[in-house]
């Protein structure tokens, strides 16, 4: 019987079944790739879930006769909900062994979606979601955590490569299955088809995610808790008001609310600062003392920005401005996905060996190529042209993502890389809803001008977008930049990455 050769080594098992990676460092064990493959199906499953909801928004207006001031919460309440708990995970990833921390996460992520399925109106549904965030918000650093603690320097490109496809690829491909389920049953459909992967990542992660750790026994600062809710609840909320374009049903004013997250995300800081002296911050913030991580994360927070504003923007566009249906907009992002999965297994390879600058360097330019053609494309271009466009964006996106995540956690020792996973997350989230609210408040700003002027809804709408782009396209040339101060590494198959 002739061996399968695969991509990575795995180290054999001795005779007490114990894994013999202390003579294969540059092997990765069995255990650690089940782990990894585990976490990955259920990353993927979170995030295409966090995605189904905002295309059905209209459905469930119509169908739970709730207004559009109301229904957002369904997404805000879940972009809320995870900027709160995130903060937390590198607290209980070191209090818990990792199948705990994971069987609570898609327990929860499972509870909350059989409330979904089940809720008789708005309220019900809106805790669902809730409860489904905090599980998702537990599983997105879990999985960027095992890969940097489990997997060896020589394969930590490859591993990162499967969780930024789950990660890239589940929003690209959600506006597609959602229009797809849409099209031929109610919204009630997008959870119940959500809810039987999500119960085997369960079952098969509880029963098969045997990682052996030693949970640390670290207490919990309680108002480190409460400063963390509140400012980055205040701050996301805050954002995601201005990204809407008005504050008519907000109970605070959008700067308000801006306002009062980050005075107290500087105490929250200020509280992680002072008790990471004695080992007891509820996220420590140790990880900015590396150079390579501090460089990275200034650049994922630029990136993050810059691509969430245009990856939101895009089905909006397509919508308004072109006439598309949801399926159809659905069907024009599907190929993104495809392009991403195709392109990070390769880009997985080359980490490994030349490390994250080169990349990051080179998606940034062909990102920004793509952003600029997309704010030259005049209203009413072929749609293959602004197909191609967009396709071009993605392109730099897929080069950049496991640069940035792989380089991040892996310039830090183990003790650093939960801690390092939550903040890379939370930069996410962040990054992520000022992205959302700087495109929209920029789309309707120039759209009004552009009405004022005499132009049709839709047409406005397209040169709003085209602002929108170019504003995307300035975030991203920053990011370009500052991607040039990441320390240079170089890798090869049998040594980790050296810092320069």
């Amino acid at each position: 019987m002739t061996d399968t050769a695969l991509p990575f080594d795995i180290a054999p098992l001795d005779v007490t079944g114990t894994p013999a990676s202390t003579h294969r460092s540059d092997a990765l064990t069995r255990e650690a790739l089940v782990a990894i493959t585990v976490l990955t199906v259920s990353l993927f499953t979170v995030i295409l879930n966090e995605m189904l909801m905002a295309v059905a928004l209209p459905r469930v207006m119509a169908d739970l006769a709730v207004t559009a001031s109301t229904a957002q919460w369904l997404t805000t309440g879940y972009m809320l909900t995870m900027a709160v708990v995130i903060p937390t995970t590198g607290f209980l990833t070191q209090r818990f062994q990792m199948r705990t921390v994971f069987t609570i996460a898609m327990a929860l992520f499972v509870m909350g979606t059989a409330v979904c399925i089940l809720a008789p109106g708005f309220e019900a549904l809106l805790v669902g979601r809730i409860v489904q965030a905090v599980g998702t918000a537990i599983v997105m650093p879990l999985g960027f955590t095992a890969v940097s603690t489990l997997a060896p320097a020589s394969h930590v490109g490859r591993m990162m490569a499967l969780m930024t496809i789950a990660v890239s690829v589940a929003p690209a491909l959600g506006p597609l299955v959602s229009g797809l389920i849409l099209s031929v049953a109610s919204w009630h459909w997008l959870f119940i088809t959500i809810l039987p992967i999500a119960v085997v990542c369960l079952v098969v992660g509880n029963a098969m995610i045997r990682v052996p750790s030693i949970p640390r026994q670290v207490g919990i600062d309680v108002l480190s808790v409460c400063l963390s809710a509140v400012g980055f609840a205040s701050l996301v909320y805050g954002l995601a008001l201005l990204g809407e374009g008005g504050d008519g049903h907000a109970v605070v004013s959008p700067w308000t609310s801006v306002g009062l997250g980050v005075a107290v995300i500087v105490l929250f800081v200020a509280r992680q600062l002072h008790l990471q002296k004695s080992d007891r911050a509820l996220l420590d913030l140790r990880p900015f003392s590396v150079r390579t991580f501090r460089s990275i994360a200034l650049t994922m927070t630029l990136f993050m920005t810059a691509a969430t504003g245009v990856m939101t923007l895009v089905p909006v566009v397509l919508q308004t401005s072109y006439g598309l249906s949801t399926l159809q907009a659905g069907l024009f992002m599907a190929p993104g996905g495809l392009t991403i999965a195709a392109i990070t297994a390769v880009v997985g390879r080359l980490y490994d060996r030349i490390g994250p600058r080169p990349l990051i360097v080179v998606g940034a330019v062909v990102d920004a190529v793509g952003l600029w053609v997309l704010a030259s494309l005049a209203p009413g271009a072929s749609i293959w042209l602004v197909l191609a466009a967009y396709l071009t964006v993605i392109v730099g996106q897929a080069l950049i993502w496991t640069p940035l995540f792989a380089g991040s956690l892996g310039a830090l020792s183990e003790t650093l890389s939960s801690h390092g996973s939550a903040i890379v997350n939370t930069i996410q989230q962040l990054a992520g809803a000022a992205g959302i609210a700087i495109a929209f408040a920029v789309l309707t700003a120039a759209s009004s001008t552009y009405v004022a002027g005499g132009q049709s809804a839709g047409e406005a709408m397209a040169h709003g977008a085209q602002q929108a782009y170019l504003v995307s396209l300035g975030i991203m040339l920053v990011a370009l930049v500052t991607a040039f101060f990441i320390p240079k590494q170089t890798a090869s198959a049998s040594r980790p990455v050296a810092m320069h």
